[in-house]
């Protein structure tokens, strides 16, 4: 999903302190804030916090969260993935509230050959773990909950109709449809939740992590990150070396136009709920055309 950041530093966000007033346990841990720098996503209110104790990120939920995640199942599943060395441990989850603190992953780097390498690996570990998330992620049933969200917004409706149609006519040819293999799954692979430093990579933001079929990690990860032809490549094969069996090549294009569409139908519906049309439009129209192309692509 777009990502918005705002680095300027200012210790009077009134939610970072009522959260600690509120929470003695931020307070133990962290110690007294010294500086609080807004990193707000679209679905959260996420700050970098400088205090007594080190550097955190505190997480808050943003407006319409709390109805669409299920934090249960993110807390579970969180603690899954941190054992498995893929998550940043979480020192305090609250899943009745949404707030997550965790230690601020020092010594970023960034390059993209390198992730592509290094989350082909991790994404095989956590496919290949046997273990066993809450929730489940199924393109076409998220598709058509997202699609019910524009019930009411003729205009939406109509621009985002054609993807629901093209799917339905893509997905009737049998060799797309492979067989329904579940294993657990980050579902949210963008390159901002995709933290490298010079010896690992951690993943972060497991709010959609649930069990899903192999090829949506994969295909939502090159999707959302824009590896080039030869990152993807690298991706794959270092998924395939651990993971054995990879999808087609149709099967991988088909699953790239569902995550589109999932992205597409989500920034419709948020523009449904009467957030701002200058932050969506223009991301619902590109993963919806990006989508269709695909979809004909393959038809």
């Amino acid at each position: 999903m777009p990502q918005k950041v705002s680095d300027t530093p200012d210790i009077s966000h009134a939610a970072v302190l009522a959260a600690f007033a509120d929470d003695a346990e931020l307070a133990r841990i962290c110690g007294t804030p010294d500086t609080i720098i807004s990193r707000d996503g679209l679905t959260n209110r996420v700050f970098r916090i400088e205090a007594d104790n080190g550097d955190f990120f505190l997480r808050l939920p943003g407006n319409g969260s709390v109805e669409t995640i299920d934090r249960e199942a993110e807390a579970h599943n969180l603690e899954i993935a941190a054992s498995l060395g893929l998550a940043v441990p979480p020192l305090v989850c609250r899943p009745e509230t949404g707030l997550l603190l965790t230690r601020d992953v020092k010594e970023r780097v960034s390059d993209r050959t390198k992730l592509a390498v290094a989350l082909g690996h991790s994404v095989a570990r956590l496919h290949g773990s046997g273990a066993v998330f809450q929730g489940k992620l199924d393109p076409d049933d998220v598709c058509a909950a997202e699609f019910s969200r524009l019930e009411g917004d003729e205009t939406l409706a109509d621009a985002a109709r054609p993807l629901l149609d093209a799917i339905a006519r893509a997905g009737g040819q049998a060799d797309l449809r492979a067989k329904t293999v579940w294993v657990p799954s980050h579902g949210d692979l963008s390159e901002g939740n995709c933290l490298m430093t010079g010896e690992r990579l951690w993943l972060i933001d497991w709010e959609y992590s649930a069990m899903a079929e192999p090829a949506w990690d994969l295909a939502y990860a090159i999707q959302e990150i824009g590896f080039t032809t030869a990152q993807e490549h690298q991706f794959l094969t270092a998924y395939g070396q651990a993971a054995g069996d990879l999808p087609s090549a149709r099967q991988m294009n088909f699953m790239k136009a569902r995550c589109d569409a999932v992205s597409a139908l989500w920034a419709f519906g948020q523009m449904a709920q009467g957030r701002d049309q200058s932050v969506f439009l223009s991301f619902a129209r590109q993963r919806r055309d990006r989508a269709l192309g695909l979809l004909a692509s393959i038809t």
